[in-house]
């Protein structure tokens, strides 16, 4: 009789309930020393019972005018050749454009300027902590381009523990899709170990984050599991990128030697 008989999607859901529970407990202290041990940053708000903001990021409408983003786009896209395109790895990442913070440094030092200016305020002043941009300078600060729907990145913590997403343009209806922080560090093995089955992660219902030119989006991207979607064929996302680490952080050589092969 059907009526003896759990669905499967009821059964997945009473799962789902019983992995949030255990959010405050082993999976979170797992995933907190997972952390540390492969990155080799501290959380700084670890200790906290209330981190700030309590969702993990907050998107700033407006952060720069107009007038000031047109000028920003029209910086970059007198140097659109330097852009370099980033293949898809192992099933792991998807492709993409980027320009990185080397061709930045030598390029656009006015980016970097604002990468180690407003931008950092900015964060610091959300999260309440001192911070420093990445050690890595190759992936300090990067210009992110998505120009097709396959477009985009997968599920995945950023390599440090705060990141500013700055959007210039976004013509393709390009969306950052964040989890919960307490999904987040119940399910953060799943784009790694699992990686093939991390449509599970839809299940956690991620909320769409869709940034328009000017807007400011600030996010713990180290503990916040997030990714890029494109859900439009034509027209273009560009997003100057700028990640951060709580000041005196030193990384370790297994978590640079992974993230810059996974990414570019």
């Amino acid at each position: 009789m059907t009526g003896h008989r759990t669905p499967k999607l009821f059964r997945g859901a009473v799962a789902f309930a019983i992995l949030r529970v255990m959010t405050g407990n082993t999976l979170a202290r797992l995933n907190r020393a997972v952390v540390e041990f492969t990155t080799g940053r501290r959380d700084p708000e670890a200790d906290q019972t209330q981190s700030r903001p309590p969702e993990g990021y907050h998107l700033f409408s407006q952060f720069l005018s107009p007038e000031q983003t047109a000028g920003w786009l029209s910086l970059i896209e007198s140097r659109g050749n330097l852009f370099k395109p980033v293949a898809a790895k192992a099933g792991m990442s998807l492709a993409y454009n980027v320009l990185d913070g080397f061709n930045i440094d030598q390029h656009f030092p006015e980016l970097r300027e604002l990468a180690a200016g407003p931008l950092l305020r900015v964060t610091e002043e959300m999260f309440g902590v001192q911070l420093e941009l990445m050690a890595d300078p190759k992936r300090a600060f990067r210009i992110q381009c998505y120009r097709a729907r396959h477009e985009g990145f997968k599920w995945h913590l950023d390599g440090g523990l705060y990141s500013a997403l700055l959007t210039l343009v976004n013509t393709n209806e390009g969306a950052t899709e964040v989890l919960s922080p307490e999904w987040s560090r119940v399910l953060f093995p799943v784009p790694y170990l699992l990686f093939p089955f991390a449509r599970l992660l839809e299940l956690a219902k991620p909320k769409p984050l869709i940034a328009f030119p000017g807007d400011l989006l600030v996010i713990k991207g180290g503990e916040v599991l997030h990714r890029g979607v494109t859900t439009r064929e034509d027209g273009e996302r560009l997003v100057f990128v700028a990640t951060y680490n709580p000041i005196g952080t030193k990384p370790t050589p297994l978590w640079d030697w992974f993230a810059r092969r996974l990414n570019y």
